[in-house]
C-alpha cells in the first residue's frame, strides 16, 4: 500500500503537464518574437542602407553633371541651359562635356562626351522616379552611336527641387529664366521616401547640396554636324 501511494506521489497531474505546455508555448512565442523583431529591424536598416547610397549617387551624379555644364553664345541653339521648377518635381536640361567615369559612358563612345543631359522626375510603378537622360550633342539620335543613355537614379522620389542665384539680385529663386547664361551657384534638394500622415508627409531621407558651376560662357561658334537640325528628348 506504502509503495502504490509512493508511485502516485512521483507522477505528474494533467494540471501540471497544461501548465509545463503553456510555459514552454510562451518561451517559443518569446523566442520568435525576438526572432521576428531581429529580421524586420535587419531588413528596415538594410533598406535605409539603400535608400541612403541611392540619394548618395544620385547626388553624385546631378554634381558631376553641374560641374561639366557648358553653354557657348554664338550656338545657343544647342548649348542652352532650361531649368523646370515645378514646386518640389524640378527638371534641368544642359549641355555637358561628361567626364569618362561619368554614369553611361562606359555604354556609349568615349569620343561623343559634349552630350546633352536631362534630369527630371517621371511617374513610376512605385511611386516618382528621378532619371537621368543624355546623348551626343552633334549627332542625330536616329544614327548608329547616337541613341539616347536612359536610367533611373532613384526611387520613391518625394521631392526634387532646384534653386538657383538671381545674378542680379543674389537671391534664391526656382524659375532660371537665363536659358543662354549658366548660374553661379544651384542648390539641389533630393527627398527620397514618406513619413507622417495626409498634410504632415516629409521625405524621409533628404539631402541638399550647394553646386558651385565652375564653367563660364564661352564664345565662339561651335559647329554642327552635316545633316541639319539635331532631335532631342527633352525632358518629360
Amino acid at each position: 500500500m506504502k509503495l502504490f501511494q509512493k508511485s502516485r506521489k512521483q507522477a505528474f497531474t494533467i494540471l501540471e503537464i497544461m501548465i509545463a505546455l503553456f510555459i514552454f508555448a510562451l518561451v517559443l512565442t518569446a523566442i520568435y518574437s525576438i526572432w521576428h523583431g531581429i529580421i524586420k529591424g535587419t531588413a528596415s536598416g538594410l533598406k535605409a542602407a539603400a535608400e541612403v547610397q541611392r540619394s548618395r549617387v544620385a547626388m553624385r551624379c546631378i554634381e558631376q553633371a553641374f560641374l561639366s555644364a557648358r553653354v557657348f553664345q554664338d550656338n545657343l541653339k544647342y548649348y542652352y541651359f532650361v531649368a523646370d521648377a515645378s514646386g518640389d518635381r524640378s527638371g534641368i536640361s544642359m549641355t555637358c562635356r561628361l567626364p569618362s567615369d561619368f554614369l553611361g559612358m562606359g555604354f556609349v563612345d568615349p569620343n561623343l562626351r559634349m552630350r546633352r543631359v536631362d534630369i527630371f522626375t517621371r511617374s513610376g510603378p512605385d511611386g516618382d522616379e528621378l532619371v537621368l537622360s543624355h546623348y551626343p550633342l552633334l549627332v542625330d539620335t536616329d544614327s548608329p552611336g547616337g541613341e539616347p543613355y536612359s536610367i533611373v537614379l532613384a526611387r520613391d522620389v518625394s521631392r526634387f527641387e532646384l534653386e538657383f542665384v538671381d545674378p542680379r539680385k543674389g537671391e534664391w529663386i526656382t524659375d532660371w529664366a537665363y536659358t543662354n547664361t549658366l548660374p553661379k551657384l544651384v542648390r539641389v534638394t533630393l527627398g527620397l521616401g514618406k513619413s507622417g500622415i495626409g498634410s504632415y508627409q516629409k521625405s524621409q531621407d533628404l539631402v541638399s547640396r550647394i553646386i558651385a558651376i565652375p564653367g563660364q560662357n564661352i564664345t565662339g561658334l561651335q559647329g554642327a554636324a552635316p545633316g541639319g537640325m539635331i532631335k532631342t528628348n527633352g525632358m518629360q
